[in-house]
């Protein structure tokens, strides 16, 4: 990593997020500089203990310096914890302001992220990489100002002491600078190699829990085993260098140390038999010189944290900073309501330079019924995420009524189209909680009627809290079918113009299946209805069938037409038909 770069991380952090707590930092700073200075009065007072009490016999000191150290004590017990408490206050706000703008972020990037991307790693960017970052910005702001002011308000009692025995005792640390910096470097590299396959090792463990029926189902439990062994490994892998480098460290601070107090105890012997210093101030000298080397070393370790922070802080940035091409427009909608025709003028797709959809033309007349069906992989269902504008990298032009979807805010645009998909996505919730997630504002007794229309309360009363069931992560506890029915009753009740099926009744039974699609009808009376299907029987009564054929429309009609008209339809009904035998 650059130095430009790591400059550029850590002004980001102070200027964009620490700056904003100024009053709480200096609120922070003034209780450091008390606590620090009580450390180094702690020191001062050994040297009145040694030469008034011990060795003159001054009474009244005997009673004044034990007051002293106590009230000293207490002022800084009170720094310490208040400078602590608000350091904290601080980093989870700043933390708390980064996780909102990742996840504001993560909502408004576009579906090719979110396809070129892996859930375990943004999720870890959220998670892991804070806890570094928060750790490092208590660390560093309450422990590089509080352990620098202690130094010199401790260095200060030791030059005020004995000049000359100051600079015997601190001519070895200057020593230490050049490991403490190489070594700090070391750490931020291989944390941030840790923290990349900590994310790796999220998206092996979401993958493996979340299909945890096909890794049974194909007995791959060794298979995902092995997989994560050797990510679980490469971590420990990585840790174990972090350790190996980091702790080196201690012992070299200890030996710096120890050096600098057996030079000052020689030296110091030396003056106060010679006379040319007291017992007091030499002890006095001594404590301070003691006390100094904790922060000395804790500012040799505290460099290691910061390197882990700003690790962490570069993958934060990475996300934040994504590429405003992979950002979905965010703008105030105008509540419109959109009930025109859809049509689509020569539109072609393309995904990883591998065309999709190849010069469209097709019309969705308002309030009617229109079906595209075609072989898997075809290019359906890319025509119902193009009219949701969940990809926006076409080419040609998609309206409804006299409007070009590009220039619909988004959020009218999908407010006023309702999407089942044959992925059925539910929430960890309840049964009713999941249908009104298409209207936040509906009445229970709404919730009521739309599981009724959608065929929910029949398995819904045999369950014990009926509609107020938790179904599990992605709906666990429900089967396929059930699924299906509580997305299309969410559906139904957001009650938008534009009703869009992809293959959304796949995991139903015919009769099922045809009931479903009759209820939608008389529900849906006067709205545009698009469906991709699957099965030709519920679709023989729609307006306009369409046969996609390879990214292209092959032929379009009535039922009755394509049967006479279209191969690939002949072939479509003939294969349902061998199913339906079987």
């Amino acid at each position: 990593m650059s130095l430009s770069k790591k400059q550029s991380v850590t002004s980001r952090i102070i200027f964009n997020y620490l700056l904003h707590h100024k009053f709480k930092i200096l609120l922070a700073l003034i209780m450091m500089t008390i606590s620090a200075a009580a450390t180094g009065l702690h020191a001062w007072l050994v040297r009145p203990a040694l030469d008034e009490v011990l060795i003159k016999g001054n009474k009244e000191m005997l009673f004044l310096i034990p007051i002293a150290i106590i009230i000293v004590t207490l002022i800084k017990g009170l720094a310490t914890y208040t400078h602590s408490y608000q350091m904290s206050k601080v980093a989870h706000a700043i933390i708390a302001k980064l996780q909102t703008q990742m996840f504001q972020k993560l909502m408004y990037l576009n579906m090719k992220f979110y396809n070129d991307s892996k859930s375990g790693n943004l999720i870890s960017r959220l998670i892991n990489d804070t806890y570094y970052l928060r750790l490092a910005i208590v660390k560093s702001v309450t422990g590089i100002i509080k352990d620098v002011l202690v130094i010199i308000f401790l260095l200060g009692n030791m030059f005020y002491q004995s000049w000359t025995l100051t600079l015997f005792a601190f001519f070895a640390f200057p020593l230490a600078l050049w490991p403490i910096r190489k070594i700090g470097k070391s750490i931020r590299k291989i944390t941030y190699t840790i923290q990349s396959e900590i994310a790796v090792f999220s998206n092996v463990l979401a993958e493996s829990i979340k299909g945890i029926k096909q890794v049974k189902s194909y007995t791959k439990e060794n298979y995902e085993k092995d997989r994560a062994f050797k990510t679980i490994d490469f971590i420990k892998k990585y840790f174990t260098k972090s350790a190996y480098i980091s702790n080196r460290l201690s012992p070299l601070m200890e030996f710096i140390g120890s050096l600098a107090i057996a030079l000052s105890i020689y030296a110091g012997g030396i003056f106060v038999l010679n006379e040319t210093m007291t017992t007091g101030q030499f002890m006095s000298f001594l404590v301070s010189l003691l006390l100094a080397y904790q922060p000395v070393k804790a500012l040799g370790n505290l460099n290691i944290s910061v390197q882990e922070g700003l690790a962490g802080a570069e993958r934060i940035f990475k996300l934040l900073d994504t590429s405003n091409t992979n950002m979905e427009e965010v703008s105030e909608k105008e509540d419109i309501k959109l009930d025109g025709n859809i049509s689509l003028s020569n539109v072609s797709f393309s995904y990883d330079k591998k065309t999709v959809l190849n010069d469209i033309n097709m019309n969705i007349p308002k309030n009617r019924k229109v079906a595209i069906v075609g072989l898997s992989g075809s290019g359906k269902s890319t025509i119902a995420n193009l009219i949701a504008r969940f990809y926006d990298n076409y080419k040609g032009d998609i309206k409804i009524g006299s409007k070009n979807i590009r220039q619909i805010h988004l959020k009218d645009l999908r407010e006023n189209i309702s999407i089942v998909t044959q992925e059925t996505i539910l929430f960890n919730d309840t049964i009713a909680n999941n249908i009104r997630y298409g209207k936040l504002s509906a009445s229970d007794k709404e919730i009521e009627n739309v599981a009724n229309l959608a065929g929910i309360t029949d398995f819904s009363e045999t369950l014990e809290k009926k509609l107020e069931t938790i179904i599990g992560e992605s709906g666990i506890k429900l089967s396929g079918g059930q699924r299906q029915r509580v997305a299309i009753a969410r559906a139904i009740i957001k009650d938008a113009p534009i009703l869009i099926l992809d293959e959304a009744t796949s995991s139903l039974d015919n009769i099922t299946e045809k009931a479903i699609y009759k209820t939608i009808k008389d529900l849906m009376k006067n709205k545009t209805i698009l469906i991709i299907a699957h099965r030709l029987s519920t679709i023989e009564d729609s307006d306009v069938i369409y046969v996609i054929n390879s990214g292209k429309i092959d032929s379009c009609g009535t039922h009755e037409e394509l049967l006479n008209n279209s191969d690939i339809y002949k072939k479509l009904q003939l294969r349902e038909n061998l199913e339906n035998e079987f």
